[in-house]
């Protein structure tokens, strides 16, 4: 630490030349100079540093000490620059590089998110972006506070957020909202439920309304299974009516049903075959800008894939430039006949009839599933029976009279 302070401010090294050196040594320390690395040449020489600003009071402090003083060097910053006073185009790029190395220091190289669990960090980076926050971006000339307003409106999952630039890191500060609770339908709105799907009854449990059905019934889709009128008991040997109530029915109804799925997929299709041409074309990223090294034109072939790598340097720590380097390379390709794998084409037939079924039934509602596959002009044609155990009960809310 000490080195790296003597080579900012700067050192000379001397040497002193008399009767007594000693004397101007002790004279140094009297007036609180600092030197170092004094070494006895001869019994009357001397060499030693002191700081550069200090040089000026050394010749007459060895002139009160009857000695002669006579500068060797000059070292650290000021040294160098004092070496390098008559060489102007050296002194101008560093006053240059000083210039843009202050001036760079106000463009943002690196935005960071912090505070986000559900929301994604790309989706916030992607919104920033759109509003005028990236990476090259002048970060003084940014209105963060309207920003924030404009990126809250595009994401509502946020309810907070706020820009903080220190040099070249934007770090945009976000907090989430929280989620609108559920609300459930008030109890006292009349309801009945009906069955969603047709089956066979197997288990019906009636927590509010009166039964409609009974345990093996077959009901038809959209049938009544819990009503909502309910019917007062009368006393015994009461020989009126007393009428009933209109409730919110609730209950559970489970029963056997069958669902029967369909998907098809061509059993032929058109593959891509490389011609072996292709064209390779260069441009540079450069705070936001694109530069091109190659004339403007139309697409180079009719059909063909397009590859796009970037080369972006990065500082040390893992932050990256806002410079990066493209190779676009276009590959021509042209589309022939060909056959698709029955097995390939079974398996994701297979997959997306799964995740049908899936949305009508939970996989441990699932008793059985038979497959039957046969090809049809063409087509291959899967279809799924599947056997299930499940509630069937949907509440559906009366519409209020007039």
């Amino acid at each position: 630490m000490q080195r790296a302070a003597n080579f900012i401010r700067g050192w000379v090294e001397f040497q002193v030349t008399g009767e007594s050196p000693e004397e101007f040594l002790n004279l140094c320390a009297r007036q609180n100079l600092g030197f170092w690395r004094a070494e006895k040449r001869d019994r009357a020489t001397w060499t030693c540093r002191a700081a550069f600003l200090d040089w000026p009071k050394v010749p007459p402090l060895a002139e009160r000490a009857g000695c002669t003083v006579r500068l060797l060097r000059r070292g650290g910053l000021p040294g160098l620059l004092w070496r390098a006073r008559y060489r102007y185009a050296l002194l101008a790029g560093l006053v240059l590089c000083l210039g843009v190395v202050g001036a760079l220091s106000r463009f943002v190289l690196v935005v960071q998110v912090q505070g986000n669990e559900t929301v994604p960090t790309a989706a916030i980076l992607t919104q920033l972006r759109a509003h005028g926050v990236r990476p090259g971006v002048f970060g003084p000339g940014l209105d963060t506070r309207q920003i924030c307003h404009q990126v809250l409106l595009d994401l509502p999952q946020l309810s907070w957020m706020t820009l903080n630039l220190h040099g070249t890191v934007c770090q945009v500060l976000v907090r989430e909202g929280t989620p609108k609770p559920d609300i459930a339908a008030p109890r006292d709105r009349p309801a009945h439920i009906v069955a969603k799907y047709p089956g066979i009854i197997t288990r019906i449990d009636v927590t509010r309304g009166q039964q409609l059905v009974e345990r093996g019934n077959t009901v038809a889709a959209g049938d009544t299974l819990i009503g909502s009128w309910v019917d007062f008991v009368e006393p015994l040997y009461f020989e009126g009516d007393m009428g009933g109530m209109t409730v919110r029915a609730a209950g559970q109804v489970r029963a056997r049903t069958w669902h029967t799925l369909k998907a098809a997929a061509p059993l032929t299709c058109q593959t891509k075959a490389l011609t072996g041409r292709e064209k390779t074309r260069w441009s540079l990223e450069f705070f936001g800008k694109s530069v091109k090294f190659y004339p403007k034109g139309s697409i180079p072939y009719e059909k063909y894939d397009k590859i796009t790598t970037a080369y972006t340097p990065a500082l040390p720590g893992g932050r990256t430039l806002p410079v990066s380097l493209e190779r676009t390379t276009c590959r021509e390709y042209t589309l022939q006949p060909g056959a698709m794998d029955r097995g390939e084409a079974e398996a994701l037939l297979r997959e997306r009839l799964t995740l049908r079924l899936a949305d009508l039934a939970a996989p441990e509602e699932v008793l059985r599933m038979d497959w039957k596959t046969e090809e049809r002009d063409g087509m291959l044609v899967l279809t799924l029976l599947a056997e299930c155990e499940q509630d069937i009960g949907l509440t559906v809310e009366e519409q209020a009279g007039p």
